[in-house]
């Protein structure tokens, strides 16, 4: 009895188990179905596009930088000196709000300082120098008047006396000659006393020509010559106090130019706005930030104070789009910080040369200024944004999206669906944007063209194209090409 109830039980699991497995499959099958189903579905509503008229945008989409179009600049006026560049102390920080005379940035001037004291230890110096030569030049002076109204007089007077005396002193010798002589002829006095007289003579007669030969020679000779050299001084002193002069001027400038640094190392606003530090936003490797500590150079700028009231967006054209690009046109800003409230703008003026290549083999870009119109209180420097500058503009034109449109040899086609079956349909192109490409002949409003003609054709399939649809030159724009190559993808392999 235990064993029949046994081979029972497990029968039953067994079937329990069997019908289980088939539901599961059951199952399966069914949402695979459903789900074969749904891609279908879904491919269908993908692929497929209806031909329609519509208005036609031609656009340029490039990212820019929000920026003031009038910007009151503040340069760091602090000279290098031998120095990378004065570093920043203190600085105020971004986004707030001064008036003018508010403090913006505070240089480091501690080697200024100690500058200013040893070069006011040499203005003292070189005062002191000046001084000295002054008086060196006054004592000089006073010498040479000295020499010429006093000493001079003095000594000619001296001289002329000792010529009086030995005039004097000849008449004396003469005359006792002739007493001596009358003296000899009567016996009176030897012969030897006569010649000791008439040697006195002679001599005396030599002392008056040597003093009148020094009077001669002090009047006439020594006068200009001590003349000469207190002049020569005076003019020595003249040279010593003007060199000494201009020294002290030197030194008295870089004095001041000193103390003018050091004035220069505090930063004050020179006007109202929202302070906005000038730091790269390049995106370089090493990007400089304003902040405290950086070394910043003599003349660059650390603070901008924008106008709020004037904004532009900087952009960067691509040079395959610059010629279409030009002052006046219309210009769509979608702000990055606020996508939802797009802001209009007008093409303010586009750069004649190309920036310069950061590297070989990069794309050449032209800077373009677009002015935004009306722009919001919220807006502010810095703010990253997408412009599209919108360059023609068709009404009720036949368009259709770049990826239906195949480039094959020197026409255009799109892969029509006629009832279940696809159709290669020659074209004829004109403007395209990013998006879509106007058809001048070749397609009627309501066709349906697959966006993905190369899952149903192969490049090979497509038929020659009519001499009314060739064309024998290439596009003047160059990326139609390449934006319907992106779009369609690469055909297949024949």
């Amino acid at each position: 009895m235990k064993d029949r109830l046994a081979n029972r039980s497990g029968r039953t699991a067994l079937t329990f188990v069997a019908v289980l497995v088939c539901a599961f499959g059951v199952i399966g099958i069914i949402m695979l179905v459903v789900r074969a189903q749904s891609q279908t579905n879904a491919n269908d509503t993908v692929l497929l596009h209806s031909v329609e008229l519509g208005d036609f945008k031609a656009f340029v989409t490039e990212p820019g930088d929000v920026a003031s179009s009038s910007n009151v600049e503040v340069r760091c006026r602090v000279k290098s000196r031998g120095s990378p560049g004065a570093s920043i102390l203190k600085i105020c920080e971004e986004g707030t709000q001064v008036e003018p005379g508010d403090f913006l940035v505070q240089f480091d001037d501690s080697v200024l300082q100690q500058e200013l004291l040893a070069q006011k230890i040499v203005v003292a110096n070189d005062k002191a120098q000046l001084i000295q030569a002054k008086s060196n030049l006054e004592n000089a002076k006073r010498t040479l008047l000295e020499f010429d109204e006093g000493l001079y007089q003095l000594e000619l007077e001296l001289l002329e006396g000792a010529v009086f005396l030995a005039e004097e002193e000849f008449q004396r010798s003469k005359a006792s000659l002739l007493h001596s002589e009358r003296l000899a002829a009567h016996g009176f006095i030897t012969t030897v006393q006569l010649d000791s007289h008439e040697f006195n003579v002679k001599k005396a007669t030599k002392d008056v020509a040597a003093a009148n030969r020094r009077l001669m020679v002090y009047r006439d000779f020594t006068r200009e010559k001590t003349l000469g050299e207190y002049g020569a001084e005076i003019d020595k002193q003249k040279a010593i106090g003007e060199a000494a002069q201009f020294t002290l001027d030197l030194s008295t400038q870089r004095l001041s130019d000193i103390a003018e640094q050091i004035a220069h190392c505090l930063v004050t606003a020179p006007a109202a706005g929202q302070i906005v530090h000038a730091n790269e936003r390049d995106g370089g490797e090493s990007p400089e930030v304003i902040e405290e500590g950086t070394m910043i150079r003599e003349n660059q700028i650390v603070v901008r104070l924008p106008d709020l009231e004037n904004m532009q967006v900087d952009v960067k054209i691509n040079e395959s789009h610059v010629n279409h690009i030009k002052p006046g046109q219309e210009a769509e800003i979608e702000l990055d910080a606020d996508p939802d409230h797009p802001l209009k703008g007008i093409v303010e003026k586009v750069a004649p040369y190309p920036f310069p290549m950061r590297w070989h083999g990069s794309p050449l870009e032209y800077g373009a200024v677009i002015t935004i119109i009306d722009p919001p209180p919220t807006i502010r420097p810095g703010l990253r944004a997408k412009v599209k500058i919108i360059f023609q503009e068709q009404t009720d034109v036949l368009q259709v999206p770049l990826a239906a449109v195949v480039e094959h040899g020197n026409g255009h086609y799109c892969l029509v669906r006629k009832r279940s079956e696809w159709h290669p349909q020659i074209i004829q192109i004109g403007t395209h944007n990013n998006t879509h490409i106007i058809v001048k002949r070749g397609l009627t409003k309501g066709d349906q063209v697959t966006l993905t003609p190369f899952r149903f054709i192969k490049r090979s399939e497509l038929p020659d194209v009519p001499t009314e649809f060739a064309t024998d030159k290439k596009p003047k724009n160059g990326l139609i090409k390449s934006a319907i190559s992106g779009a369609a993808g690469k055909a297949p392999t024949s």
